[in-house]
């Protein structure tokens, strides 16, 4: 039984970590390259709103390279693994979402109607980033995208032959199915709804959606398809 994340694993990889201890070999690699885009500022805000681990990374290394002080702002997180990368640098997230950008949307302006803080969110994302928390909550506040990174798709991605393909983004999805089709008896998993739609456009009809955008939710979902893989 093998299993295929479209994300370059770290040390400390969930989706590692729990398909191994269940008996699967685990391969992952991007098909997307990303590239830092130096800032000297940070545009004034209310909120700085991140949407990825990697926002968050590229985000705050910059910051340390530049020696730029950080704003008093409020720090919100799409979800519960940005949210973990996102602490390490803060301290505190104010606000953690669905994983998922309506179910986010719909909490934060529930949590700033209740607080009675309509003001501004900067959302620091990648060049190409499909701004979708941004474009659900532009109505309410006044929303900025900031481009701290570069993200473009791979030329030749090869073709994998695991069992079960894990996307965990729209884009990688589609620099590997624009190239390949879906083998024989392969299953897909997608970390989220965005990627799931990316996933239907490109003419896979079955997919299966990770119940947490994680990469532990991407495993759990990889584990309930043992019986048919």
């Amino acid at each position: 039984m093998t299993a295929f994340i479209s994300r370059t694993l770290l040390p400390n990889s969930d989706f590692r970590s729990v398909l191994r201890a269940n008996g699967w070999g685990v391969f992952g690699q991007s098909f997307v390259v990303l590239t830092p885009m130096p800032f000297s500022k940070i545009p004034e805000s209310d909120w700085l709103f991140f949407s990825s681990q990697n926002a968050v990374r590229f985000f705050f290394e910059n910051v340390a390279a530049q020696k730029i002080e950080l704003p008093k702002v409020q720090w919100a997180a799409l979800g519960v693994s940005t949210a973990r990368v996102l602490e390490g640098f803060t301290g505190q997230v104010d606000f953690i979402g669905t994983g998922e950008p309506k179910g986010t949307s719909q909490l934060f302006r529930q949590h700033c109607a209740r607080l009675k803080q309509f003001g501004s969110i900067i959302f620091p994302a990648a060049r190409r980033s499909r701004q979708s928390v941004l474009m659900l909550l532009n109505m309410d506040f006044k929303c900025d995208h900031f481009e701290i990174y570069d993200n473009q798709p791979i030329a030749n991605p090869a073709q994998r032959i695991e069992k079960v393909l894990a996307f965990t983004s729209p884009m990688n999805a589609d620099a590997y199915f624009s190239r390949h089709a879906l083998l024989p008896d392969q299953r897909v998993i997608a970390i989220g709804g965005t990627t799931d739609r990316m996933l239907q456009h490109l003419g896979i009809k079955e997919v299966t959606i990770a119940a947490e955008a994680t990469e532990r939710g991407l495993a759990e979902a990889v584990i309930t398809l043992r019986i048919a893989v």
